[in-house]
């Protein structure tokens, strides 16, 4: 893993409003990118050139994908920038490490059997473990069979080896984790990754929570690379407030306006 860098990038992607239909629900748990010119394409594209041109990504091509806890958007955001990295002509992996809820067989829309679990139990060979999505330059890993103890995975040679030898294949290898407060997932994770990209929800995540899993994460000395905040409705008078949280400096604001959003991190009554 890459040694921990002060310097944080931060990115605010504005791409749902809050007051949510049961139409965008479903949208929200999809993959909305394409190569056409939208609000939905524009803030993940300024994700993406953030991520291209103010990270090295040589040496950053493992991201680990976390939240505070579940429900805040990270693997639809990790699934969606994969896609949007892959126009940059960009060979993206996108590898399921949420054991307990894995979804990314659901978004590319793949079968789930023959996934990681069942490669590192020497079930299927390699040729069998990586999947092909709709997209063109995006694979996908599944989760594959469930796994009682996901730590003794993840700590495995086997695994270790699997991602150094995945690293000499792909451009990008995103790591869907765990969320931060659920699980201890995270620190075997970031042992292989070369940094975390963190996912903070507009009116979902606590400022409490994301205190907690921010100090969790320098406990462990994990490279915090950058932090995106998701379904932000840059017409709520709250916004205002969903600004500058000090250990990331400040979320760039994309969807109805660009801007700045300042103060403190959190709505009022958000404690």
């Amino acid at each position: 893993m890459a040694k921990k860098d002060n310097k944080f990038l931060n990115y605010l992607a504005d791409f749902f409003a809050i007051r949510r239909t049961r139409k965008k629900v479903a949208r929200e748990e999809a993959i909305v990118v394409t190569d056409t010119l939208n609000t939905v394409n524009e803030c993940y594209n300024a994700l993406k050139d953030n991520l291209l041109f103010m990270t090295d990504i040589e040496h950053n091509k493992v991201i680990q994908i976390e939240s505070c806890v579940a429900g805040e958007g990270k693997t639809t955001m990790a699934c969606n920038l994969a896609v949007s990295l892959s126009f940059n002509e960009k060979k993206c992996l996108v590898v399921d490490l949420d054991f307990r809820k894995p979804r990314i067989n659901k978004l590319f829309e793949v079968p789930n059997e023959n996934g990681l679990v069942d490669y590192i139990s020497n079930r299927i060979p390699f040729e069998k473990l990586v999947k092909k999505t709709r997209f063109p330059n995006v694979d996908c890993i599944t989760r594959g069979s469930s796994i009682y103890n996901p730590s003794f995975l993840l700590t495995s040679e086997p695994f270790k080896n699997l991602i150094a030898k995945l690293r000499d294949m792909y451009d990008v290898i995103i790591l869907d984790a765990p969320p931060v407060l659920q699980i201890s997932d995270y620190i075997h994770i970031s042992a292989v990754s070369d940094g975390v990209l963190f996912v903070v929800c507009y009116r979902h995540t606590r400022k409490s929570e994301l205190e907690e899993a921010t100090e969790l994460l320098e406990k462990a000395n994990v490279n915090v690379i950058g932090a995106v905040m998701t379904r932000v409705d840059s017409k709520d008078p709250y916004s205002y407030y969903y600004g500058s949280y000090k250990k990331y400096g400040h979320y760039y604001g994309y969807g109805h306006y660009y801007g700045h959003y300042y103060g403190h991190y959190g709505d009022p009554g958000n404690k």
